[in-house]
């Protein structure tokens, strides 16, 4: 089953894609998110006679190559005489999984599962009475060589597995207003993924074998949560943004004439309360809550490596900013209210 989803993954996620463009482009529907905060921005745009204007394309540099961030581990070997003597202590068949054909082109996540699973079960072999000497002295000195590599297959396989590198790609709809769905199980799915780097800090092989990678890997595929977390916060705050900008153009006291009433001031107050504060607040509020669950997690997961760059500038830049362009709105509202005061 594990090997079936590596090798489909990405056809899968392909397929999906495809026809998630072709429903949208068929029925016209936009994203829940996204008409939320259209509809809140067509409301003040009509009130105050403002045609507002599209955000500008959102910019994105790409991750750094999987060339590039590839490190390159020496291979070691085993002569098939040797391999069978390893009967006798229950190596030979991990050892003939890896000599196979399909072992030979393992993604980053099987090549370091059977790397941590080597060195958990090669342990007996090194006393075990039926190993010559001869061999013992080969599987001790292959067992020190992994060991000082695994952590480059640790390193390889966080920036190279096609499923961790797609949770980093944005995502095409933002994430769903009012629903957590999917982030209990990418919070699980990260805890696993930490354990497994703790226990290979750590050297405990048989804790590190015993925690299969493709596991968590297959809930974060299937959550897809932390792809649209970076995509609502650089849509939102680039959204945020632009719209800013375009309100603080208005000029407040031309459309509420001071000593004058005007009905203009209780339709503002209505779509502050109504539109800003219940609905595009809530949903930032959402999603400021979702990314204090996960981006320390990924950060902690990605720290000091070749992508730990890309993930602040993709999730941690874009909520700072969020937060900024939340702040600068409210100033705008508060002005809005001195200006423009309920009948």
């Amino acid at each position: 089953m594990a090997k079936f989803y590596n090798s489909n993954r990405l056809h899968h996620l392909t397929k999906l894609m495809s026809l998630i463009a072709a429903v949208i482009v068929l029925s016209g529907c936009s994203d829940p998110a996204q008409s939320l905060m259209d509809d809140y921005a067509k409301r003040l745009g009509r009130t105050l006679a403002l045609e507002l204007q599209n955000p500008q394309p959102l910019d994105l540099q790409p991750l750094p190559s999987i060339t590039a961030t590839r490190a390159d581990i020496a291979e070691t070997s085993i002569t098939l005489v040797e391999l069978v003597a390893t009967r006798a202590c229950g190596l030979d068949v991990l050892l003939g999984e890896r000599n196979s054909s399909l072992g030979k082109v393992m993604p980053p996540s099987q090549r370091l599962k059977y790397e941590l699973q080597f060195l958990n079960q090669v342990q007996p072999c090194l006393t075990h009475p039926d190993i010559t000497p001869d061999l013992q002295q080969k599987l001790i000195a292959i067992s020190n060589e992994k060991r000082s590599q695994v952590y480059q297959h640790w390193q390889n396989f966080l920036l190279q597995d096609e499923t961790l590198r797609q949770q980093l790609h944005p995502y095409r709809s933002l994430s769903e207003p009012n629903s957590v769905a999917g982030v209990a199980e990418t919070i699980e799915a990260l805890h696993s993924l930490l354990a497994l780097q703790k226990s290979i800090v750590e050297q405990n092989w048989q804790q590190a074998s015993e925690i299969n990678p493709e596991q968590a890997l297959e809930a974060l595929y299937k959550a897809n949560t932390l792809s649209q977390l970076q995509q609502s916060l650089r849509f939102s705050h680039n959204w945020l943004r632009g719209l800013n900008k375009q309100l603080e153009q208005v000029d407040l006291k031309a459309q509420c004439p001071a000593g004058r009433t005007s009905d203009k001031a209780e339709i503002l107050n209505t779509i502050l309360l109504q539109y800003f504060i219940s609905k595009v607040q809530v949903y930032f509020a959402q999603t400021d809550g979702t990314y204090q669950q996960l981006y320390p997690l990924l950060q902690q997961l990605y720290q000091d490596t070749a992508l730990a760059p890309s993930i602040q500038q993709r999730f941690e830049v874009p909520n700072n900013e969020l937060k900024a362009e939340l702040r600068r709105h409210v100033v705008w509202w508060k002005a809005v209210q001195q200006q423009c005061p309920k009948l």
